[in-house]
């Protein structure tokens, strides 16, 4: 049945004020966020993290960094794109910044699992790429599947039958990306300088607080202390890349700050909150530590003898490089600041950035090597199929699928 148009187009008209109540911030209620994060930049670090507790058992959102003490505001100025007028000037300093320095990104997708077939299967790619920017054209790619069989995709109900997990894939491709982030931190780290990885999400999983307790420490939370701990150990900066982040970190901050002024106010997302104070390409926030709630806790892990715990220890800031509304996210481990690399770190992230206009190209590249599109999947029921036949297997197409198969050719 064809999409009709006129239909889809009179239940937006009828819904537009719903659909502007979610889209637009009460441009008050941010004036006083914005109005609160005055007053707070007066006060010093200590004070505000006083009062807004920085304990293991308190969630602020966020809690100020040495940065606090040292900058006369929220923002960190990029001085340098003051006088630039256009984009060939963000070449030219992404070129000064790049040369020499390896980047590194990964990033991975999946398939299934299938419901074409009376077997359910999957899989996942994942792909990473290094560029060396030297005049060499020194650049490295590789790319890993790996299949999902029914043990990986399905799981035992209380009645002793099997169902099949429609998340599935997803788990096992976050878990496969992050070992291979870890692979890359470790088959890079006598690169010099040191390389930056870039990683496509978060460093905190808090999105996965959803999921049951199992999976979200056995896919999310273990993988990413991993790779939080690969990164300390071989002093590799890792950073976690959000484009056009909606997080309220900062505005958590400010109403535990200021309980009786917004106390009762909706949260609001900390780029428009930051908004004002931005004034150029390049500026960024200041860093802040990530107290969103116990996923960071629960960020532990062992790696090569050592014991790693991150639960104040994964920062993050916003950074203008526009090539959309929202600020971007970007988040990296406290050892970065602690070893006084973070401008290193951020000039190659705000480089890669100029290169891609608006998002990192080695990131743009990771994707453009892992990414499965619907000729992907076509190929795989192929094979899966002619692999069936050849070895005399019972995996059959499902009646219902293989029907609406044919209705749509």
């Amino acid at each position: 049945m064809p999409l009709y148009p006129e239909r889809v187009a009179e239940q937006l008209e009828a819904n537009k004020a719903e659909i502007h109540r979610f889209t637009h911030d009460d441009t008050r209620v941010v004036e006083v966020y914005r109005d609160r994060l005055r007053d707070a930049v007066t006060e010093s670090q200590a004070a505000v993290r006083d009062a807004v507790g920085d304990d293991r058992d308190s969630y602020p959102g966020a809690v100020p960094t040495r940065e606090w003490d040292a900058v006369s505001g929220p923002v960190v100025p990029f001085d340098a794109s003051v006088p630039w007028d256009n984009h060939e000037a963000v070449n030219e300093f992404a070129a000064d910044v790049l040369a020499g320095v390896s980047t590194v990104a990964a990033d991975g997708s999946e398939i299934g699992p299938t419901r074409e077939f009376t077997v359910p299967l999957g899989l996942v790619q994942t792909a990473w790429c290094r560029n060396g920017h030297s005049p060499s054209r020194d650049y490295e790619e590789d790319v890993s599947t790996r299949l999902l069989v029914p043990a990986d995709l399905t799981e035992d109900r209380d009645d002793g039958r099997r169902y099949v997990d429609g998340q599935a894939p997803a788990h096992e491709r976050y878990r496969e990306e992050a070992r291979t982030i870890i692979d890359c931190i470790e088959r890079f780290t006598d690169v010099t300088p040191p390389p930056v990885v870039l990683y496509d999400g978060p460093l905190v999983p808090s999105f996965a607080n959803t999921f049951a307790p199992d999976v979200r420490d056995e896919y999310y939370r273990e993988p990413m202390a991993m790779v939080l701990a690969a990164s300390e150990h071989h002093g590799v900066p890792v950073v976690g890349y959000t484009a056009g982040s909606g997080s309220t970190n900062l505005a958590k901050l400010l109403r535990r700050r200021y309980p009786d002024v917004l106390g009762d106010r909706p949260f609001v997302a900390d780029s428009r909150i930051l908004d004002p104070f931005i004034d150029h390409w390049g500026d960024r926030s200041q860093l802040f530590s990530n107290r969103q709630d116990g996923a960071v806790d629960a960020l532990t892990t062992q790696y090569r003898g050592e014991e790693y715990a991150f639960w104040d220890d994964v920062l993050f800031a916003y950074l203008n490089v526009p090539g959309g509304d929202a600020l971007d996210r970007v988040e990296l481990p406290g050892w970065v600041l602690q070893d006084d690399r973070a401008e290193y770190v951020f000039d190659v992230v705000r480089a890669e950035a100029g290169v891609g206009r608006g998002y990192p190209e080695i990131l743009q590249q990771a994707d453009a090597n892992a990414v499965l599109d619907t000729g992907a999947k076509n190929r795989f029921l192929a094979l899966v199929q002619e692999f069936a036949d050849e070895h005399d297997l019972p995996i059959e197409w499902d009646a219902k699928a293989l029907s609406k198969e044919r209705r749509r050719r």
